[in-house]
């Protein structure tokens, strides 16, 4: 017989060369299996998401639970775990599986399939106010950890950053509550964060508050937001400036909180000052206090209340605003703070005596601030002579 011309070792490089190209294959295949599940889940999904009544994200609930339970399903099923006797043939086929195709991994996410490098590992902070940001559904952590692990492990899927924060806010204003989450998480970063100031503001300039609904909605970008209140004694039904952040968000933080912000308190006086703005009196009949004397009297009331509380400036700057406005109720209608008595000085039946409908007394905090702005408590000789 004629002998081989193979040697031993030679053949036995063969077969392994020969084993391997098979596991290659094998990965292949499993690789086309997973893209051809993956791609049946991702038009199911879309076509769901935007059929009517749908946000365009997310289908029915309950198709969109069984199409994670079906990703789920496939993603176990080719999560590779550790062969025996030889570790070789999970080894071979994994990488097959990740590197036969130039294409990125698809994965299911919570706003449905997307490149695994765009979906993020979930983080139930961020899931407060990023519902749009793709992540992964929280079963896969819980019922698929070995595949979790290894799409961690290569670098596929990374935990929320700040970049992704400031990129999602850009895209999708933040109702109030979602807004306050986002504060929260905040502060927690400001703590961290080294180059606070410069994050900060490109935090306010990425996120929009979305106030109201219907045709009441309106937009208050962050980076407008100059004051906030914190003095429950200033009529929030009234005008107030948009550059001012809503009692439903600022009621969650603390001042230093609001502060840290870049942020200031709304005081009486800038809300005097808001309120007697020629424009804001035009724009609002109702609550313009020269023309109406029910609003100029719960102003006066507001007023008369934080009296004590303001700086001798602030009540010379108060004092400014009001001097040759119809701002008091009188007896003879609303009247200019100078032409208007208290009711001991009537003397004379036409005198235009302050009259509030409420009931409130003229004495105290009130009597002070009407006297400060210029209501006499007596008649002038020229008056009486000219009567």
């Amino acid at each position: 017989m004629r002998p081989s011309c193979t040697t031993p070792s030679l053949a036995a490089d063969s077969h392994i060369v020969w084993n391997r190209e098979l596991l290659y294959v094998g990965g292949y295949l499993c690789r086309t299996a997973y893209e051809i599940e993956l791609e049946s889940i991702r038009t199911l999904w879309n076509e769901a998401a935007g059929s009517p009544g749908m946000n365009g994200f997310n289908p029915h609930p309950q198709l969109g639970d069984r199409l994670r339970d079906r990703f789920l399903h496939v993603l176990k099923f080719f999560t590779f775990h550790v062969s025996t006797p030889s570790s070789d043939v999970a080894r071979f086929l994994e990488a097959a599986f990740f590197s036969c195709s130039t294409l990125p991994l698809k994965v299911l996410s919570t706003t449905g399939v997307h490149d695994a490098s765009d979906v993020r590992a979930p983080d139930p902070i961020f899931l407060q106010f990023l519902k749009h940001l793709p992540v992964l559904p929280d079963s896969v952590l819980s019922s698929a950890p070995a595949a979790f692990r290894a799409l961690r492990s290569k670098g596929m899927i990374a935990d929320i950053t700040f970049r992704d924060v400031l990129a999602q806010l850009r895209k999708q204003p933040l109702d109030e509550e979602e807004l306050v989450a986002c504060l929260k998480w905040w502060e927690e970063v400001r703590q961290q964060d080294s180059m606070y100031t410069q994050a900060r503001t490109e935090l306010l300039n990425a996120t929009i508050l979305n106030l109201g609904s219907g045709q009441d909605t309106r937009v208050v970008p962050l980076s407008m937001v100059k004051y906030f209140v914190h003095q429950r004694m200033i009529p929030l039904d009234g005008p107030l400036p948009n550059t001012l952040l809503p009692l439903s968000v600022t009621k969650h933080f603390t001042l230093e909180q609001l502060k840290s912000f870049g942020w200031r308190e709304f005081s009486i006086l800038d809300w005097i000052e808001h309120i007697f703005r020629s424009d804001v009196m035009d724009a609002n009949p109702e609550h313009n206090a020269t023309k109406s004397s029910e609003w100029a009297e719960r102003v006066l009331t507001v007023l008369a209340r934080a009296w004590p509380s303001l700086s001798k400036e602030s009540h010379e700057m108060i004092k400014a605003i009001l001097a040759g406005k119809t701002c008091i109720p009188t007896s003879s209608g609303l009247q200019k703070p100078e032409l208007s008595y208290f009711s001991s000085a009537n003397i004379f039946n036409d005198l235009p005596v302050v009259t509030f409908t409420s009931g409130v007394a003229l004495k105290g905090n009130m009597e002070k601030l009407l006297s400060f702005i210029g209501v006499r408590k007596h008649v002038d000789l020229q008056v009486v002579f000219d009567r």
